[in-house]
């Protein structure tokens, strides 16, 4: 379970009290104070994706295609025995390119298919590197760590929030000589989450040193979860 972290936003404004015909509204205005603060949560991720590139080269376009497959293909097939299937293993982009020399006459194809693994287990995410990069493809671009579900922890920000201005508007009514009464009404944003990227120079440590019996090793990075909330709250 994360922990919660407190955050307040520009709050508190006490209600103007109108003249003549409007002495009604300002008495109940008089009686109200409004608030806007928020609350913030770390928890550890339990989903990641990892990104790489398939690449193919030819004399035809046809050719760079089917290289470019074959290579997919490959990554596909060492990823089965991880239990990563079907969906899990995407195209996210697809390119093909004339290849031309410094005289502008064309020499080639390249193709290019950009793949993207979803890791439900990211113990196993070091893992998912080996098998990419033993299937011959030296392109892995990054990972990103994510939240299957962000929505679990929806009822405890949104308590957080709440008790967050609620202690905020108590300071200034007290200090206003009056005392808090319950809550009127709130509304609040959906729930942001940030999600934790590691750039490729971090995760490919084991080819730079060039020990290939030397398994990967990825450190989860926390996510970040944010909600703000708008109260009023009654005085009395």
């Amino acid at each position: 379970m994360g922990k919660i972290k407190s955050c307040f936003m520009a709050l508190l404004l006490f209600c103007l009290t109108l003249a003549g015909g409007a002495g009604a509204l300002a008495a109940e205005n008089d009686n109200r104070i409004a608030v806007s603060a928020g609350a913030v949560m770390e928890v550890a991720p339990d989903m990641a994706y990892v990104n790489f590139t398939a690449k193919g080269e030819g004399n035809t376009a046809a050719e760079a295609v089917n290289a470019a497959a074959k290579q997919l293909e490959a990554a596909r097939r060492s990823l089965l025995s991880l239990n990563i299937v079907g969906q899990d293993v995407a195209t996210v982009n697809y390119y093909t390119n004339a290849v031309f020399d410094a005289k502008g006459r064309r020499t080639g194809y390249t193709a290019e298919n950009i793949v993207r693994v979803t890791v439900k287990d990211i113990s196993k995410v070091g893992a998912v590197i080996d098998k990419i990069t033993g299937a011959g493809i030296n392109d892995v671009s990054n990972i990103a760590f994510t939240l299957q579900d962000k929505n679990l922890y929806r009822s405890q920000l949104l308590a957080q929030a709440v008790e967050n201005a609620r202690q905020q508007a108590a300071v200034v009514a007290n200090a206003g000589c009056r005392t808090l009464g319950k809550l009127v009404y709130a509304s609040f944003s959906s729930i942001n989450h940030m999600e934790s990227s590691m750039p490729r120079a971090m995760m490919m440590n084991k080819m730079a040193v060039g020990a290939e019996d030397v398994s990967t090793e990825i450190e989860a990075r926390n996510i970040s979860l944010s909600v703000n909330v708008q109260t009023c709250f009654a005085l009395e």
